[in-house]
């Protein structure tokens, strides 16, 4: 297993995806200070589960997205993928390449996933665990890292070999583990006192259930008969109530159908009555009257023919006759038609007479009806108040009785209720001392707090100075490094430095070595030497013309030389320089021929100088930057990135030593601080756990005490509180049955009133006199509309004739004005009326004829009127027996239907009482008690005749057994000849609960086989002795708590339930116990194996760091092997120290590194990350070291932050990190193995 690639994507520097391809062996990563290297480290620190942000060099968890810079703005959100290379299955999962992935969003967001599935950190953790990549990553070794190593207690010292040995995860399993156990001992204390108070509290309260068991059992029997009588009472009087409505629904179909008859008898009548208006007899009468009329005009056309004959033959032989109608005879015939029409007027006032008559004989009878029906509602109404009345003080007396029996309970109730609290109170009086008498809890407090608070701020204290100890490692740590950087870079491998390292004579070395420049100015001095500051320094001309000449000879390229004793040339620049600028020779120190070589250049202060008045004011001037331009008057030179020059970096190494040397004293004094801050630490524990110990002692036993006081406390006052909670339910009972009372004597005295009130009647006798005197005005009605109508019929023949004569008379009138004219045609006139004569005859045969006729129709159609008016008779005969009949079935009809309501009022009070004193409804009354189930015998209710009952039962059936299998009767008996358990109670078996005594067991749930009750048929004058002996029963058992049985039931199950709590807890406890022990065992076992084969390792590992050295590694209590702490012996060769403390600055990170590697050798991990560990060190322990990570790559990768070139040479891999002026690392890798060109990994 080892890590194969490591990709990140905006982690700080890393704006851009970046991926690092890592070999098995050795991976060095390498870079100036400030690029990013050490980024690296912490990213494969967060992907693994590092969770502090100091940790990863920060202040908080999103200081590691990129914060963007000046020419790129912000990320997002930082994320890493860390793929390992599982192919040989350490990690426990089923695949052979492992990809671990971190993400982290602004917005506080952050997800884990293992091979692209989202998972938790746990599960990072729990997969990295069995491989010794822990919690405390002793995997990388980071800068600073070694120190934290030698200067760690033993105790953290054991931590790293716990991690890398995989022991934390046993120790975090007994730690959560030790947590239940102290959780669970609160439990158990809880529960056992709430077990001893139950059991203290179950045994007066078991006397108290049997005998409400008693009484439950006897209740069931007053309720059972008191259920089937009333449920005997509803089915007896919904059978009635059923019988009354079908009677009912008869009267009522029957009513429906004499209504029908009725109505159809009414119909026939109109019918009738309206066919004799206007009928056949009528129209047969006006057709014989104008039979008539048309004889006597057929017949007087007869005579006027003969007459006209004689009087044309008169006026032919004799003087003209006068006329033969007469205005008299006109006359006379319209008086007689008005004679008769003023008899037709005076006959139709004859008519509305009668009219009238039958109106107001029908109105007489409708309102006699309306009386008589306000009569029979005014009855009904009565009745129903009535029934009313007797409802409400049955109701009364009812709740009367109630408030009577629930003021009984109550006081009973009361009684009891003071018992208890005068219990209460004795045993408040017998409580002990309160141990807070006496005692400063102030005192204890502040004692506390203040020992709490100098822990505080020792340990404060101490974080501090090892804060501070850390950051002046790490500064110096830092310093050196650069100071070693700096020195490299310094080390240019030019014909210059080869020309030095010649020792010709006459050279001093470089020119930039023999400068001193004022701070600040470096690179200024840089660019106005214009590369001299790499030349080579001689003493005169002659040894520069010599250097000159070797390096000709030795083919070193053009070098240039420097004469140091060159004479000086007088400067070109003015006495007085313009403001803001300085001479180049007052800023820097060094040999005589500086002068010359500077005489004519200025330096300018501030780089907003305006430069232009500069060199107008000196124009032969040369003036430089403090950024390096160069300004001449023909030349300016400036602009992009300058390469460092040597000045500037001798200055920096110089500056960097000077700041070294004085963090690393600055670092002693830290460490001595941070030792002494650790003895106070230890000193303000040990203070704050005596006072922590004094101040839990005292709160328990005040604990102790209060929960003993406010439990009895709250006994006293629940049983005060209930004491007056009953006094004043009392009262209110008291109340509620003097309403009752009230109530009843008021219902009664209303009844009384009520029923001493005369009972209204119905009077029926005038009405068939009204319905005679009706009949008799419409038989009037009728026979006055015939006559009327024959009278009107003979107006109208009166005033026909006498129409016809005013004609006449007009004719004769004309024939006497015409008859001059006429006489020409008289005697076709003559011959027109004997034509007439002859005619005449026939017709009027034919006319006498039809009258015959229409007068036998006449006679026929009177028959025919005649036989009607009988018809008429007879249907209203029948329309009156009809009503007199339905009159009969409706009064009946109402008297069934007082009965149905009286009924329904009898069955609607005794389901009331079902539902408000046994809380049935009709459907389950009559169905679980109605007469037709039968009665179970009441000794079945008893426990003992139902336990005697089950094993007669069982022995009868066992017996029936043998018998079947062929036992014989002495076998049988022999079987039967145990002891005889018949007269045990059952409310007498004790059961022995754990920790208290004997107590009563009730079985109350168990229910029976309805083939094993022993049942009678139901008999009601039974039932009625079995409700008084029931009733009898229950005054004799005096005062029943109804509620003992529920709570001892409920106390019963709750202390079953504590108990078997109190049992797997114990067990759970001892399991606890068992796996602490294991876990300890194992721990042990584990730690001692690691131990062992570490200091095996250190051993063979400190010679190869510290030669001629001696070392060991040792438990500071071999017999704690789960406390013992691990202590580091270091002696390096020829020097005589007992503290590590001593040891140079090497000297411990080779220690450190020694007991790493040990560890690493002993329990090796499948990679480890050095983050500079070799920066101290010097040359040949650098060799060691190299020697180390030889041997640890064997077994394990190894990736390597280094500016260390031997270092470089070891890795079978190169990654150099640089910062991009975006401020954006980048990265480039080569592969190096088997010394051949580097082909691009990255």
């Amino acid at each position: 297993m080892y890590l194969k690639s490591l990709t990140i994507k905006g982690f700080k520097s890393f704006a851009q995806p970046t991926t690092f391809a890592f070999e098995p062996g050795v991976t060095c990563i390498v870079g100036p200070n400030g690029s990013g290297k050490s980024n690296v480290v912490d990213a494969l620190a967060w992907v693994m589960g590092e969770q502090g942000a100091k940790t990863l060099r920060g202040g908080k968890m999103e200081d590691v997205i990129f914060a963007g810079t000046s020419t790129r703005g912000p990320l997002g959100r930082a994320q890493v993928l860390l793929t390992i290379d599982n192919s040989d299955g350490l990690l426990p999962i089923e695949y052979s390449e492992v990809t671990i992935a971190r993400t982290l969003f602004r917005n506080g967001g952050s997800e884990y996933a293992i091979n692209g599935e989202n998972c938790r950190l746990l599960d990072v953790q729990e997969l990295l665990s069995d491989t010794g990549l822990g919690r405390e990553m002793h995997v990388i070794v980071g800068q600073g890292q070694l120190d934290k190593v030698l200067h760690a207690t033993p105790e953290d010292r054991r931590g790293f070999i716990e991690e890398a040995a995989g022991i934390l995860k046993h120790r975090r399993r007994k730690e959560k583990t030790l947590r239940k156990l102290d959780a669970m001992q609160t439990n158990l204390t809880r529960l056992s006192d709430l077990a001893g108070e139950i059991r203290r509290q179950l045994k007066p309260l078991g006397r108290q259930a049997e005998v409400a068991r008693k009484a439950q059992s006897v209740a069931a029997v007053f309720r059972d008969a008191k259920a089937r009588i009333l449920a005997d009472d509803v089915v007896r009087l919904r059978r009635e109530l059923h019988d009354h409505q079908e009677v009912e629904a008869g009267r009522k179909s029957e009513r429906i159908v004499l209504t029908e008859r009725l109505d159809q008898t009414r119909v026939r009548q109109q019918h009738v009555e309206q066919s004799m208006v206007g009928d056949d007899v009528d129209r047969a009468r006006t057709v014989v009257h104008r039979l008539e009329s048309v004889q006597e005009r057929l017949r007087g056309l007869s005579s006027l023919a003969n007459q006209r004959l004689m009087f044309l033959a008169q006026q032919a032989d004799a003087p003209q006759q006068g006329p033969t109608v007469t205005q008299e005879q006109v006359a006379g015939v319209r008086a007689e038609a008005d004679r008769l029409a003023a008899r037709a007027d005076e006959m139709q006032g004859g008519s509305a007479t009668t009219a009238r008559a039958v109106r107001d004989a029908r109105a007489a009878l409708d309102a006699l009806d309306e009386r008589i029906a306000a009569q029979a509602a005014r009855v009904s109404q009565h009745d129903l108040e009535a029934q009313r009345l007797a409802s409400a003080v049955d109701v009364a007396r009812s709740k009367r009785g109630s408030a009577v029996a629930d003021r009984e309970r109550r006081e009973r109730a009361l009684a009891e209720a003071g018992e208890r609290a005068e219990r209460a109170a004795a045993a408040l009086a017998e409580l002990g001392v309160d141990p807070s008498e006496g005692v400063d809890e102030t005192a204890l407090a502040q004692t506390l707090e203040q020992a709490r608070a100098e822990l505080e701020r020792a340990q404060t204290t101490r974080d501090e100075q090892r804060d501070r100890l850390h950051a002046l490692e790490r500064e110096r740590d830092a310093l050196d490094a650069r100071v070693t950087a700096l020195g490299m870079s310094i080390e240019v491998r030019d014909g210059s430095q080869a020309l030095i390292d010649a020792g010709r004579a006459g050279i001093l070395g470089r020119l930039a070595d023999s400068l001193t420049v004022s701070p600040g100015f470096e690179a200024a001095i840089a660019t106005a030497l214009e590369g001299l500051a790499d030349a080579v320094l001689a003493d005169d001309r002659g040894a520069a013309l010599d250097a000159v000449d070797h390096a000709r000879a030795a083919d070193l390229g053009r070098i240039d030389v420097v004469v140091a004793d060159a004479a000086s040339v007088p400067a070109a620049l003015p006495e007085t320089l313009p403001a803001g600028v300085r001479r180049a020779t007052d800023l820097v120190q060094g040999p005589p021929a500086l002068a010359s070589i500077l005489r004519d250049t200025l330096v300018a202060e501030t780089d907003d100088l305006d430069l232009e008045a500069v060199l107008t004011a000196a124009p032969h001037a040369t003036v430089v930057t403090r950024s390096g331009d160069l300004v001449r008057a023909v030349r300016v030179t400036g602009g992009g990135e300058r390469v460092t020059s040597r000045i500037e970096l001798v200055a920096e190494r110089d500056d960097a030593v000077t700041r070294r040397d004085a963090i690393a004293t600055d670092a002693e004094d830290a460490a001595t601080a941070l030792q002494a801050a650790r003895s106070a630490v230890e000193d303000a524990r040990r203070r704050a756990d005596e006072a922590d110990a004094a101040s839990r002692a005292y709160t328990r036993a005040k604990a102790e005490y209060d929960r003993t006081s406010a439990s009895t406390r709250a006994k006293a006052e629940n049983a005060a509180a209930e004491v007056e909670r009953l006094r004043a339910a009392l009262a209110e009972t008291d109340g509620a049955v003097e309403t009752a009372e009230a109530v009843l004597a008021e219902a009664e005295s209303a009844h009384r009133a009520f029923t001493d009130q005369e009972r209204p009647v119905v009077d029926a006798s005038e009405r068939p006199a009204l319905q005679d005197a009706l009949e008799a005005a419409r038989a009037a009605e009728v026979e006055q509309r015939i006559q009327v109508e024959t009278v009107r019929e003979r107006v109208r023949a009166e005033r026909n004739r006498a129409d016809q004569l005013d004609r006449q008379l007009e004719a004769e009138r004309a024939a006497a004005e015409e008859a001059a004219r006429l006489a020409v045609i008289r005697r076709g006139q003559i011959r027109t009326a004997e034509a007439v004569l002859a005619d005449l005859p026939g017709v009027l045969g034919a006319v006498d004829r039809s009258l015959a006729e229409a007068r036998v129709q006449l006679a026929t159609e009177e028959a025919e009127r005649s036989k009607r008016n009988t018809e008429l008779q007879t249907i209203r005969n029948e329309e009156r027996e009809l009503r007199d009949r339905l009159q009969t079935i409706t009064d009946g009809v109402h008297s069934l239907e007082m009965e149905i309501y009286e009924k329904k009022l009898h069955v609607s009070g005794v389901l009331d009482r079902a539902q408000s004193e046994l809380g049935l409804s009709e459907a389950v009354l009559v169905a679980e008690y109605g007469p037709h189930v039968p009665v179970p015998v009441d000794v079945l209710v008893d426990p003992r005749v139902r336990a005697r009952k089950h094993r007669e039962a069982e022995r009868a059936a066992a017996a029936a057994a043998s018998e079947a299998a062929g036992v014989t009767e002495p076998e049988e008996a022999a079987a039967e000849a145990g002891p005889d358990t018949d007269d045990v109670a059952l409310v007498d078996a004790e059961s022995t609960l754990p920790g208290g005594p004997a107590l009563p067991e009730f079985d109350t749930t168990d229910e029976i086989d309805p083939a094993d009750v022993e049942t009678v048929p139901y008999v009601r004058a039974e039932q009625e002795r079995r409700l008084k002996a029931a009733e009898r029963d229950l005054g004799q058992l005096g005062k029943v708590n109804p509620l003992a049985l529920e709570e001892f039931q409920a106390l019963e199950q709750r202390h079953a339930f504590l108990a078997e709590q109190l049992e797997d807890l114990q067990k759970t406890r001892t399991d606890l116990l068992t796996i602490i022990d294991e876990l300890d065992t194992k721990m042990q076992t584990i730690f001692e194996s690691a131990f062992n084969d570490t200091k095996e390792a250190f051993d063979v590992i400190f010679p190869i760091l510290f030669p001629g050295g001696s070392g060991s590694i040792n438990l500071t209590d071999p017999t704690d092997l789960l406390g013992t702490g691990i202590d580091v012996q270091v002696k390096p060769a020829g020097k005589k120290i007992d503290r590590l403390t001593l040891l140079s600055g090497g000297e411990r990170s080779l220690a450190a590194v020694a007991l790493l590697v040990a560890i690493f050798t002993a329990r090796p991990s499948p990679f480890y990350i050095m983050d500079e560990v070799e920066a101290a060190l010097d040359d040949a322990n650098l060799g060691r070291l190299l020697t180390v990570f030889e041997r640890l790559r064997e077994s394990s990768q190894l990736i390597v932050i280094t500016h260390q070139k031997r270092t470089m040479e070891i890795a079978d891999a190169l990654y150099g990190v640089s910062m991009r002026q975006d401020g954006v690392s980048a990265v480039v890798g080569q592969r190096v193995q088997k010394r051949e060109p580097a082909d691009a990994v990255a």
